[in-house]
């Protein structure tokens, strides 16, 4: 199957949206289940005498019945000392969000997001904005990153999976009820602003591989919850990063770029005693360029933690 540039983006970026208020119809969270399905999401740990840095992959979005805070994970969060996220305090930075996407976002007065597009397309373009429930005035005025990413979290929401269920968000609550210290490598401004300042063809690309792949799309995000959810560290890097490499420039934007900023920060915070758990997602810890690559190549190992 061909790897689809549409949710491998939005696996990695998908944080923007566990944010309040940051969409123009926000779909209805679904109520909360009893826990049923048990996960074993990957867990690694970076160490030496007096230091302990766990690195946990998530999912940005999960469906309410999915256990995965038992076992190891759990008593890893819970021994940690702080807890450092890719965006910190959502709560707080939703309005800021929602305020940058909704100008950063928009089309200059004139354009719409189907001009360039073949006829078929455009076709394909309705199409998939009638399936996803928003307005169709509101999608054609946002710029082709904006719809893109909106267009794959309705799919996301369509398939059971619910921002508010995040694994971040989940573990940003915990921490915060446990007076944990909360730490973010990023804030909301900052992952705006990857896409905000895409260029015109790689933002087309975003739109026109949303548009050709949108069928595909949801074999492909079950088969990544499939393999968070068995630990599968290879299989959902795979999946996550491989049609990212097709366009160089994009992927060192959201991907190798920041995983060497976290890497940079992981290798001077050994330089501190306490142990910290880092949780980013998964696509991070996965690939040649994952953040323990960069690791490695500061001459720092990392261990995979067995949660089965």
């Amino acid at each position: 199957m061909k790897k689809t540039l549409l949710v491998a983006l939005s696996a990695f970026s998908i944080a923007l949206f566990q944010a309040p208020s940051v969409l123009a119809q926000p779909a209805k969270a679904p109520a909360a289940a009893p826990a049923s399905q048990k996960a074993t999401p990957a867990l690694w740990v970076v160490k030496d005498s007096d230091t302990t840095i766990y690195l946990f992959g998530t999912f940005h979005l999960m469906a309410p019945d999915v256990n995965w805070n038992h076992g190891k994970v759990k008593a890893a969060f819970e021994s940690s000392d702080t807890l450092r996220l890719e965006i910190a305090n959502l709560e707080a930075e939703g309005p800021v969000i929602a305020n940058l996407m909704a100008t950063k976002g928009q089309l200059p007065a004139g354009k719409t997001l189907f001009d360039g597009l073949t006829e078929a397309q455009t076709t394909g373009l309705n199409s998939i904005i009638a399936q996803s429930g928003f307005p169709p005035q509101a999608i054609q005025q946002m710029r082709p990153w904006m719809a893109s990413l909106i267009l794959s979290l309705s799919l996301y929401q369509k398939l059971g999976l619910d921002p508010n269920q995040g694994v971040d968000k989940t573990l940003d609550s915990l921490a915060r009820a446990a007076n944990k210290p909360v730490e973010g490598f990023e804030t909301g401004a900052e992952q705006v602003g990857f896409f905000a300042n895409l260029t015109d063809a790689q933002q087309r690309a975003m739109l026109v591989s949303t548009i050709e792949d949108w069928d595909q799309a949801t074999t492909m995000l079950n088969d990544m919850v499939d393999a968070w959810k068995t630990g599968n560290a290879d299989k959902l890097g795979d999946l996550m990063n491989t049609s990212l490499r097709t366009q160089p420039e994009l992927a060192k934007l959201i991907l190798a770029d920041r995983n060497q900023r976290w890497a940079d920060w992981i290798a001077a915070r050994m330089a501190k005693p306490g142990t910290v758990f880092v949780a980013v997602g998964a696509g991070h810890l996965s690939g040649p360029d994952s953040v323990q690559a960069f690791l490695k190549q500061k001459g720092i190992s990392s261990s995979r933690i067995d949660t089965k």
